[in-house]
């Protein structure tokens, strides 16, 4: 038990140095961060263990936890007290939704998922929405752009295409605001699939200061069924992934860390490079103990650790649930509140922020 819990300490030890660690460099790194809130578990486990056989090795665990106590504060949010509201002179709502196309092919397997998805926008009423996979047409019962401005009154738009078929099926990703929007611009990211993207936009607020937008949707890590299965396979405890299936699943999560790290510094720049005060939404498909959120974030404020409680996974898909979608803005902007709305009509959770400044 000892020779467990060195090993689960050490491991635990080697996750702190994810978000410091390009994945180029060492994508194993990148793994244990990825692993973070179960290592941590069973670190704390070992500390009730020892302490029942009133051991003194409780003690090496106990350190390692308080050693890495910031990152533990990245993860999780404390925010204990009930959240107070600061008085500001312009207030808004901001949300960030991958819709996972609107389950356009019934992956949920519920005709009415687009609706909920809908009638969720409108009773939450956010007055910019970011959308990740976001799918449209030109004509029919699929124009998804013409009912998010006639039914939700979203005037004003930016839809970046990262994929036409048919001449009139349109895939990629969008930004719907009631404010004005100028400057629109996208930022290709190479070396990713297809439907990876970056796009920005001025958002003209009713006091004409204007914020920059960006919208984000970094390199998933592509599992497939196969995938998949083997996951569920090995939670109802039915068999052990083989060699393949386990080189095959290691090789997308090395290939996915080390797209993303590239990604990740593409849209640091333009944060950096930017003269107006930003807000960062999206998917990034990674974690916060990772080089991929420490890159982008920075000195920007995380509206979730600001306001939120807990883990705030945000991904309602077939593996675990972690937090992959964030809220990041300037530190000069305040955050009012901020939820995850678990309602699974995609594979990911809404997330919705009230900012002000």
């Amino acid at each position: 038990m000892l020779l467990l819990n060195v090993v689960a300490a050490l491991c635990l030890f080697g996750a702190y140095d994810a978000p410091s660690t390009n994945p180029i460099d060492n994508w194993w790194v990148s793994v244990l961060g990825l692993g973070y809130p179960y290592l941590l578990l069973v670190n704390i486990l070992f500390i009730v263990y020892w302490l029942l056989f009133r051991r003194l090795y409780w003690l090496l665990s106990l350190l390692i936890i308080i050693w890495g106590w910031s990152h533990l504060q990245t993860v999780f949010a404390l925010n204990i007290k009930a959240p107070t509201k600061e008085e500001t002179k312009v207030q808004f709502k901001i949300m960030s939704y991958n819709v996972k196309n609107f389950d356009l092919y019934n992956w949920t397997e519920n005709e009415e998922a687009r609706d909920n998805m809908m009638r969720l926008i409108k009773k939450e009423n956010p007055d910019i929405v970011t959308f990740q996979e976001f799918y449209t047409q030109d004509e029919g019962d699929f124009h998804n752009i013409k009912r998010l401005v006639n039914e939700l009154n979203f005037k004003h738009f930016h839809f970046e295409k990262t994929l036409t078929l048919d001449g009139n099926k349109h895939w990629g990703l969008a930004t719907f605001s009631k404010f004005p929007l100028s400057n629109k611009q996208a930022i290709p990211l190479e070396k990713g699939k297809v439907g990876n993207l970056i796009t920005y936009c001025d958002v003209e607020m009713p006091d004409t200061r204007k914020l920059r937008v960006f919208n984000v949707h970094l390199q998933s890590i592509g599992f497939g069924k196969k995938d998949y299965k083997i996951f569920k396979d090995i939670k109802e405890q039915q068999k052990t992934p083989d060699l393949a299936a386990s080189k095959s699943i290691l090789k997308k999560l090395r290939d996915a860390y080390i797209k993303r790290s590239e990604q990740a510094q593409i849209l640091s720049k333009s944060i950096y490079e930017s003269k107006r005060p930003v807000i960062v939404c999206g998917d990034f498909n990674d974690t916060p103990l990772s080089y991929s959120y420490q890159t982008i974030r920075k000195n920007l404020k995380d509206a979730f650790l600001e306001k939120g409680f807990g883990g705030g996974g945000t991904y309602s898909g077939p593996l675990p649930s972690f937090r992959i979608d964030y809220i990041l803005l300037d530190p000069t902007l305040i955050v009012n509140d901020f939820e995850v709305i678990q309602q699974s009509y995609s594979d990911h959770y809404p997330i919705l922020s009230v900012i002000g400044y």
